[in-house]
Formats: C-alpha cells, structure tokens, sequence
C-alpha cells in the first residue's frame, strides 16, 4: 500500500483527501505551516499524523509519496527538498514556475530513483480518454479549430495567491494551463503562439486570449479571473464537432455532425470528484517502480511549461524568484 503525506492544507487537499478513499491509497499525514490547519484535516480524515512543519512529515518513514498542495511559486524548493528525503511526489499545477525548475525537479528525481508527476488531473480523466479515441475513429473528421475558455469572477484583493506575484500568481499558470492543456492533447504544440493579455494591479495576468496556430487548425483559449464566460470546450473537425461541457473536470461529451445534429451523447461519471484517477496512476506507476507516467510524463510537463514561458516572455514577465536568479 502506498502511503501519502499532504503538505499544504488549503482547499485542494480536502479534494484530495476525499478522493483518495477511493482508491488503494493511504493519508498518513498532514503537514501546514498553520499547525491548526492540518489539526483540523487530521480529525476530518482521520489521518494518523498532523504536524506544523513539512520537514517533520519528510521525517515520517511510513510516507512513501508527497502531496505537493501548496501555492505553486513555492513548488520548485519545496521538490527539491522533498527528494533529499527520497520521496516520490504527486505535485500540483503549474508544477514549477517554469520549464528550467522543471528540468532540475526531474533530473534530481532521476537521481535519486523518485517518481515525480505533475497532478494535471484532466489527463487521466476516463471522459478525456474516451474522446481521444473518438476524434482518432475520425468521428469529426480532421480537426480545424478548438475553443476551450476557464474564465470566472474571482472577485479578489491585491493580498490574495491568485493575484500575488510572489506565490506564482496570475490566470495563466492558474487556470490558463488547463485550456493549453486541452489544446495540446487534441492538437500537441503549436507553430506560433499569439496573445492578448490583461493586468491586475499586482502586475499579473489576471485575463488572457490565447490564439494558437498549426498547419490546418487555429486553437482559441481564454481564461479570466475577471470575467463570467461557460467553462468549456468545443472540438470543430471536417465532418461535426464535439462540446464538452466543464472541460476541465469533464464528465461527459456531445458529438454533433455538419448541420449540429446531436449524432450521441456519451458519460463517464467520476466515482469522487476526478482527483482518483490520477492518484490511482501515481499508486500504480510506484507499485511497478517506475520513474514517471506514460498518460503525463515528464516531457508533456515541460512541453506545457515551454510554451507558459514562451507567452510570459512575450509579455517580459517574469516573477521574484525568476528575477534573482
């Protein structure tokens, strides 16, 4: 049985906690700066161990694999010191602030024989599967175009980690990452990359709209913190197109033809909340030692980034860390 310890006890993690009963896993501890915080998880989960320091939950022995819950400007050091303690990690997106931390993580974890993985819990999704089949059936025929927007009224002030320059703020890394996410899968990386980007007074993103171009196909990806649009997707191909409602934490899928005639309908209902599927994975890849997953490996993590930090460079903008360096 593979036992995992949380660090960071914000909202994500209950999503977790709550998934993880779901599968072969067990929460051995919980680890917040804010030692009242991963008290509170310990007596809702019932997890054996809660402490006020993550370096007391990497002194745990029975914890074989951390999840990295925090804000995602702190990823970068906090990996690099998890596996000084030999342990595997699931690590929330954005993974690292860019692809050169990224780089590092994996060779370290290579080093040191860890499993690392990036917790894109989209991927493992059965409904994402599903669709890739579809469109690889030909179903839609070649795609030409795909629109995915994540954009939502956050309704925040200037202190807040998803507009603070220092914890990795901004919409790109945020939720800007799920509708790139979206597009690499259907149509893998793009020939040229055009934005239109937003401020917040923080000096980050707070909206962009992302156009990407291939040969044949033009993505369209918009994601706000500032603006009230569908969270979805829709896939346009030679023959029909696809909509996915809550493409993000896709359930289900819509196949229309030519002259949007609905053609099926098809639903994959999440046993919790989604986060199993990629907690299944993680438990299964350090069951069969292996360093990385085949559904997100360490290129795909890094693809991603690249193309994260070829935008940022697009609009030189860089962050703290990134600027002492």
């Amino acid at each position: 049985m593979v036992k995992f310890g949380i660090i960071g006890a914000g909202n994500i993690a209950h999503t977790f906690c709550r998934a993880i009963e779901a599968t072969r896993g067990q929460l051995e501890g919980i680890a917040s700066r804010d030692y009242q915080k991963a008290l509170l998880y310990q007596k809702q989960y019932g997890i054996p161990h809660a402490y006020g320091s993550y370096q007391a939950l990497y002194n745990n022995p029975n914890i074989d694999c951390v999840y990295v819950a925090t804000p995602h400007g702190l990823h970068y050091e906090q990996m690099m010191e998890i596996l000084d303690y030999g342990k595997h990690i699931l690590c929330e997106k954005a993974f690292t602030l860019n692809a050169s931390q990224a780089k590092k993580v994996f060779e370290k974890a290579r080093d040191k024989g860890c499993f690392v993985m990036e917790a894109m819990w989209t991927r493992f999704l059965p409904n994402i599967k599903h669709l890739q089949n579809i469109i690889k059936d030909g179903v839609i025929g070649e795609i030409t175009r795909l629109e995915a927007d994540f954009c939502f009224n956050a309704k925040i002030d200037p202190t807040h980690r998803l507009v603070n320059p220092s914890l990795g703020g901004g919409a790109l890394l945020d939720i800007g990452i799920y509708p790139i996410t979206f597009a690499n899968i259907f149509l893998k990386t793009p020939d040229k990359i055009e934005s239109q980007v937003e401020w917040y007074k923080s000096q980050v993103d707070i909206s962009e709209t992302l156009t990407y171009h291939y040969p044949n196909a033009k993505a369209i990806l918009r994601s706000s913190f500032n603006s009230e649009l569908p969270i979805d997707a829709r896939i346009y191909g030679t023959k029909g197109f696809i909509h996915v409602p809550n493409f993000w934490s896709s359930e289900e899928s819509h196949i229309y033809d030519s002259n949007h005639a609905l053609i099926e309908s098809f639903s994959f209902k999440h046993k919790v909340n989604g986060f199993e599927y990629e907690i299944d994975e993680t438990i299964q890849m350090i069951e069969q030692n292996n360093l990385e997953s085949p559904i997100m490996p360490h290129s795909e993590t890094l693809t991603i980034l690249k193309q994260m930090d070829s935008i940022r460079n697009a609009w030189h903008f860089e962050y703290p860390q990134e600027k002492r360096k």
